[in-house]
Parts: structure tokens; C-alpha cells; sequence
């Protein structure tokens, strides 16, 4: 009778002793758990601060490289400009005159690429506004109202250069041939998104240029080409009166 009690006491101990044994044993797992859940995100914040540091180092030398190119062109136009001075065939001069505004248009890409945050991307709608002014404003005319409708326009900094030229090409073009002897009139280019594509058009309200004659010049088949390279597309249509150029491409994936 006596050892019955005892029994049960001895067994209900022992049941005691074994679960206190289970909650020490899941109280050391967590703690290992968490000791390597520690371990792992400091391998992690270090990794990431490596990542950043590479990071910045690579912006820093890409903005560099922008910024030598940007300066080699300057200089290579400074030459052009003074070869031109030189040159009495109107015709050589012209021809000189268009590479120098490339040129120009090259630089000016570059300048924009290094003073961006983002090695990535390029704001097209911003170049265009500022080339335009530019480009109006380089051509002496005081009789030709520019009108600009231009929103901020990311694109893939890889295509920036051949945009840059395509859409020099199109203000130069528009000068030349929309606004030819002396005649004064509108210039409007608007930047805008449409379908997930972004779209850049520039009009003139000139006499038009006919089809014909387009085809065979160097500046569009320049367009054509470059436009390829990017991606892009180029369309011709008529403003009644003058021409529209409307040039559609792909935006940047984070826009």
C-alpha cells in the first residue's frame, strides 16, 4: 500500500524531469536557429555593401568616360569650326557645317549622361527640349517661334546617342528645309507616352518637303538607320501646311 503512492509520485517526477528535458531542447534550437539567422544577414549587409561600393565605383567611371567623350567632342567641334572659317566652297562649308552639328548634338548626349544619377537611363524629354532651344537658337533666327510640349522621358542609356542624333537630325532638317529663304514660322515638338512606347513629334508649318526628294537625302537615310540601331521608328506625314516627323521607340522598363 505504502509503495503504490510512491510509485505514482516517482512517476509523475519523472514525467515532470522529461518534459522540462523537450523545453530545454527546443529552447536550444531557436537559439541556434536564430544565431545563424544572425550570421546569415550580416553575410548578406556585407555582401550588399560590397555590391554598393562597386556600384558607385562603376558610376563614378562611367560618368568619367562620359565626361572625357563629352570633352573630346567639344574639342573635335572646336576644329570643325575652325576648318569651316577656312573655307570658301559654300558647299563644303555646308556639308562641314551639318557633321559640326552632330557633333554638337553627340556632346551635348554626353553631358547630359554624366551629369545624370542614374548610368542607366537617359531623359530623352529633357535633351529634346534643351537641343531644340539649341538648335533655334544656333541658326540665328529670331523669326521662328519654337512651342514645346516636352515631359520627362527615360530611355535605355544605350540608345541615347543614336535618339540624340535622330532628333538633331529632324530640328536641322526642319530649319533647312521648313523655314528656307527667310521664311519665319512655327516649330512645335512634343514628347509625350502612348501605348508603352514613347513618341517624339516634331512639325514644322513650312511649305512641306515632297517624298521624292526625302528619299534621297543623306539625312534621312542617317534617320533610318539610327532609328534601326534604337529600335525606333520614323514616320513622315504632312501638317497642312508643312511636315511632321513622328518618332516612336521603346521606354525604359522601370518608366
Amino acid at each position: 500500500m505504502y509503495l503504490s503512492p510512491v510509485r505514482d509520485q516517482g512517476g509523475a517526477i519523472r514525467f515532470f524531469f522529461a518534459s522540462q528535458m523537450d523545453v530545454t531542447e527546443r529552447v536550444e534550437a531557436q537559439k541556434i536557429i536564430s544565431d545563424q539567422k544572425h550570421l546569415v544577414e550580416q553575410e548578406v549587409e556585407r555582401r550588399t555593401a560590397d555590391l554598393r561600393r562597386a556600384l558607385e565605383a562603376k558610376t563614378i567611371l562611367l560618368h568619367e568616360v562620359d565626361h572625357r567623350v563629352k570633352n573630346n567632342l567639344t574639342m573635335i567641334g572646336s576644329l570643325l569650326r575652325l576648318q569651316v572659317r577656312t573655307i570658301d566652297d559654300p558647299v563644303v562649308a555646308s556639308r562641314l557645317g551639318s557633321m559640326l552639328e552632330r557633333v554638337d548634338a553627340l556632346a551635348t548626349v554626353h553631358r547630359q549622361l554624366y551629369q545624370s544619377h542614374d548610368i542607366t537611363l537617359f531623359d530623352l524629354g529633357t535633351f529634346a527640349q534643351s537641343l531644340a532651344i539649341d538648335v533655334v537658337g544656333a541658326s540665328g533666327r529670331d523669326d521662328i517661334r519654337l512651342r514645346i510640349d516636352a515631359q520627362p522621358l527615360l530611355v535605355d542609356a544605350a540608345n541615347a546617342s543614336a535618339l540624340g542624333l535622330i532628333l538633331n537630325e529632324i530640328l536641322t532638317n526642319a530649319i533647312k528645309h521648313g523655314f528656307a529663304d527667310g521664311r519665319g514660322g512655327c516649330l512645335t515638338l512634343s514628347v509625350e507616352r502612348e501605348d508603352g512606347r514613347g513618341m517624339i513629334r516634331i512639325c514644322d508649318d513650312g511649305p512641306g518637303l515632297p517624298a521624292a526628294k526625302r528619299t534621297r537625302s543623306i539625312g534621312t537615310a542617317l534617320i533610318a538607320r539610327l532609328a534601326s540601331q534604337a529600335n525606333a521608328e520614323a514616320e513622315w506625314t504632312g501638317n497642312n501646311p508643312g511636315t511632321c516627323v513622328t518618332i516612336t521607340f521603346p521606354r525604359s522598363e522601370t518608366t
